[in-house]
């Protein structure tokens, strides 16, 4: 979902940039870095699922010029680390696909926004959601809060990218429109499915690596 050069004029480009700036500062601010600076192992999980990012953001299904699909895994990201270190990660990430010319430095802010930003906080939303209003065990964590959670963050981001574009005039919405929503629903299925091989796989194996996870409280005897 990167937004490619030329696709945002300047007006539309500058509020998402200041968007995505507030946000990222936000996140910076509250983001609990003495917990994180505590807990070796945690970091360099961290450090791994950029890495892992940055492969997954360097690929892309393209159809219509400007409107070429990612797999985020910003869900997973965040279920994993909180939304403040997910949107960190997603800067940071961003840099690193600018500086090899990936991204455009241009469009960083309106970049961070929709791949970081909008699925991370959607997510953290969504949680809280879930879990507030369903009852707490490991299938509905799984298959609601991950699963259904990765692919409406999906969709959100989508959204957001295609408000951006018609905002901005730059795409024919009569010719791109179908071709892009014909082929977002698939791409939010493989993002369910991705997101939730990783939290599954991470909650068997290694339970302390999802912040949002408690055994306790999900896997308790009834």
């Amino acid at each position: 979902m990167l937004l490619e050069a030329g696709l945002l004029n300047g007006g539309v480009g500058m509020v998402a940039a200041a968007l995505g700036g507030i946000a990222l500062a936000v996140a910076l601010y509250s983001a609990p870095w003495t917990a994180w600076l505590g807990d070796g192992e945690r970091q360099w999980v961290w450090f791994g699922s950029m890495a892992l990012l940055v492969v997954v953001w360097s690929m892309k299904a393209g159809i219509s010029p400007g409107l070429s699909v990612r797999f985020l895994l910003v869900t997973a990201l965040t279920l994993m680390h909180g939304w403040q270190l997910a949107i960190v990660a997603g800067a940071l990430v961003l840099v690193v696909l600018s500086v090899v010319g990936i991204a455009d430095w241009h469009l960083y802010g309106a970049n961070l926004l929709c791949m970081a930003v909008v699925p991370a906080l959607f997510t953290a939303w969504f949680h809280e959601l879930v879990h507030a209003r369903l009852p707490h065990n490991y299938f509905i964590y799984f298959f609601v809060t991950t699963f259904l959670g990765a692919a409406l963050a999906f969709n959100v981001a989508g959204l957001v990218r295609v408000a951006l574009l018609a905002a901005s005039g730059t795409l024919d919405a009569a010719r791109a429109g179908p071709e892009y929503f014909a082929i977002l629903p698939f791409m939010s299925f493989g993002e369910a499915v991705v997101n939730g091989t990783i939290i599954g796989m991470a909650v068997v194996y290694r339970p302390r690596w999802v912040m949002s996870f408690d055994d306790r409280l999900y896997l308790r005897r009834r």
